[in-house]
């Protein structure tokens, strides 16, 4: 369900009206996060580690309103819940997109995920057919320790949808780390709603609940 926004009343009124007529509003960040313990706690419960993070970063951007904020023209709407599509490399060598659909718990999460990705490998299509407004984009590139990414946007088509990127995991001073990149329409959100997102998938990477 989405609930449309009182622009009039809105806290970010002004920086929506600023950023909403530029030509290119998104922005990014890149940075590492610490994934050890819950690399370990993935293999400890035998999950596979991408559905892992996918999860809890899934879990962080239910948790920060902005994150479900979208556009519908210049409308600021904003959804209840939101689900993640990854792009998948096919069994063919092409590309897909699969549909996630975000749950209450890990466990319930990642039969259903695990179901969506093999469907999604074995097509031979690149299939669209399920993209929405209330989804948020991931760009997965495990060969890759990227420092910076930049992605193509059809703009001025993307809703605001962010876009969400990680990449290949290293070992830093004993620890393993996970590149994570950001990319998120400004007249939606800021620098500050990306950390409270960081600080939220951090939190869920240490949880060692389901």
């Amino acid at each position: 369900m989405k609930h449309y926004i009182n622009i009039e009343t809105w806290e970010r009124k002004g920086a929506f009206r600023h950023f909403l007529g530029y030509s290119n509003p998104y922005f990014g960040i890149c940075t590492n996060v610490d994934c050890t313990q819950a690399y370990a706690a993935a293999k400890g419960k035998g999950i596979p580690f991408f559905l892992y993070y996918f999860y809890r970063s899934l879990q962080a951007a239910n948790r920060i309103p902005p994150f479900r904020t979208r556009l519908e023209g210049d409308r600021p709407v904003i959804y209840d819940r939101v689900n993640g599509s990854p792009t998948v490399l096919r069994d063919d060598g092409g590309l897909g997109f699969a549909m996630l659909e975000y749950r209450d718990t890990l466990e319930a999460f990642v039969p259903e995920a695990e179901c969506e990705l093999r469907r999604v490998k074995s097509s031979p299509e690149l299939d669209a057919s399920k993209d929405c407004p209330e989804t948020i984009y991931y760009s997965i590139l495990p060969w890759i320790r990227f420092t910076s990414v930049s992605h193509p946007l059809d703009l001025p088509n993307t809703a605001g949808i962010p876009i969400l990127t990680f990449g290949k995991m290293f070992r830093e001073h004993e620890r393993q780390m996970l590149p994570v990149g950001i990319h998120a329409h400004h007249a939606l959100m800021d620098g500050m709603h990306v950390h409270h997102f960081l600080e939220a998938f951090r939190e869920g990477l240490d949880s060692l609940t389901v």
